[in-house]
């Protein structure tokens, strides 16, 4: 594949404008990001290891001092086609390849997920993500996502990437109950919306999922207000992307993803997990006025969580902070010992099997990882590309420190108790 194409190809994926506007590159030096081993699709091998990976020392140590029944995966998408009773809704957009940027991103992310064959897309993508499982105890709880409505509370079909229902993720975790959990997804604007959350409630969602650059909705907004004391009566957490969005098309709204419009809900006592750290992009500082500086969705996210009367309150998932796009959070979040009670392990399934946004070559040339474990784990994630993240993010390093265990154990989070301690 020519560079030049390759340049275009992270584009489409919305790798490239990133990694350009937050590092100062050029689209000529882009091509350090060539995919490891010239792969630029997933291979999507049989997850069962051979014993060589298997019994490798770089899983086996990646494992110490972890307590696997308390791994939940807290950030795993629940996607398909809808060609199965799954209610899963795709815009058509994403089918047709005269829409050639959402056509190759939803080709990028199906090949990501490798679906089994010989069944439907829904029913193969929820078959190959259970031989993922790589640890008796460990569960991934999978994210449902509602449709984009604006503030008359009239749904936006046109403006939403794909609606995987509430339904279906509960459906999916009583089929598998040792296996998954999942988390509702409930626009606020919905004139329902209180009424969808206590229903979620009783049907044993772990939480709530929001996407505000692309569901359209503004954290800020007053009209949220009855949503986050609904929240806060149930005592469920919002786990809600912040920072700029580009794997996912819909309104388009990035101001919504600044991490200081989600002070209304903290306000309001609501328990807040903030997506990927907020680790791309910039916004206002609306601290200093609604037209304040432009400051970086991470820098905003580091405020919240240096705020004393946050502590109880906020976190940040980890998922995603190794794309070549949102590294350079990496170090920080890394020697900031302090945070590590509050910061949550999560994969973002299935973007870790796209094997464009992940560079082993270029966390190897940072230090964050050896040669060796660079060469391994290039060969890991095309079996097992869940397994794979969670290997790599044990084994990063700055200037000899890790991640403490504290951060990989995350069951707490989801069954209420840690928040509590």
């Amino acid at each position: 594949m020519q560079r030049r194409y390759f340049i275009s190809l992270l584009g489409l994926l919305g790798v490239g404008g990133g990694v350009s506007a937050y590092y100062g590159f050029n689209a000529l030096r882009l091509s350090k990001y060539w995919p490891d081993d010239n792969q630029f699709f997933n291979a999507c091998l049989d997850s069962q290891l051979p014993s060589e990976l298997a019994k490798h020392e770089i899983i086996s140590s990646a494992f110490e001092g972890i307590d696997i029944t308390q791994v939940w995966d807290g950030h795993v998408h629940l996607i398909g086609i809808g060609d199965s009773d799954s209610g899963i809704w795709l815009n058509p957009r994403s089918l047709n390849i005269l829409y050639f940027k959402h056509y190759t991103q939803f080709r990028f992310y199906l090949n990501a997920s490798c679906p089994l064959p010989d069944r439907t897309i829904d029913e193969g993508f929820v078959e190959r993500l259970k031989s993922l499982r790589w640890g008796q105890g460990s569960r991934f709880v999978l994210l449902a996502y509602d449709y984009s409505y604006n503030e008359q509370g009239e749904r936006l079909p046109e403006q939403t990437a794909f609606y995987t229902p509430n339904s279906y993720a509960r459906k999916i975790h009583k089929q598998s109950p040792d296996t998954f959990e999942w988390l509702a997804s409930i626009h606020p604007y919905r004139k329902d919306c209180v009424e969808a959350l206590e229903k979620a409630f009783f049907e044993g969602a772990r939480g709530v999922k929001w996407l505000p650059p692309a569901m359209g909705m503004d954290p800020a907004s007053p009209l949220c207000d009855r949503f986050y004391k609904a929240l806060a009566h149930w005592d469920l957490p919002l786990l809600c992307h912040c920072g700029d969005e580009k794997a996912v098309s819909g309104t388009h709204t990035q101001a919504y993803g600044n991490p200081l419009a989600l002070r209304r809900a903290l306000d309001q006592g609501v328990k807040v997990v903030i997506a990927h750290c907020a680790s791309l992009g910039y916004n206002h500082d609306t601290d200093k006025g609604p037209n304040g500086p432009l400051v970086s969705n991470f820098e905003l996210f580091s405020r919240l969580m240096d705020e004393a009367h946050y502590e109880k309150l906020l976190w940040g998932d980890l998922s995603a902070v190794m794309q070549i796009d949102r590294v350079s959070c990496i170090e920080t979040l890394i020697t900031r010992k302090d945070w590590h009670p509050r910061l949550l392990y999560a994969s973002d399934y299935p973007l870790p099997a796209v094997i464009p946004i992940i560079s082993l070559k270029w966390l190897h040339e940072k230090q964050y990882i050896t040669t060796e474990q660079a060469k391994f784990l290039a060969q890991l994630r095309h079996y097992n590309s869940l397994l794979f993240n969670f290997v790599l993010m044990r084994h990063l390093q700055v200037q000899g420190q890790r991640f403490s265990t504290a951060v990989f154990q995350t069951r707490s989070l989801w069954t209420g108790t840690r928040f509590n301690d």
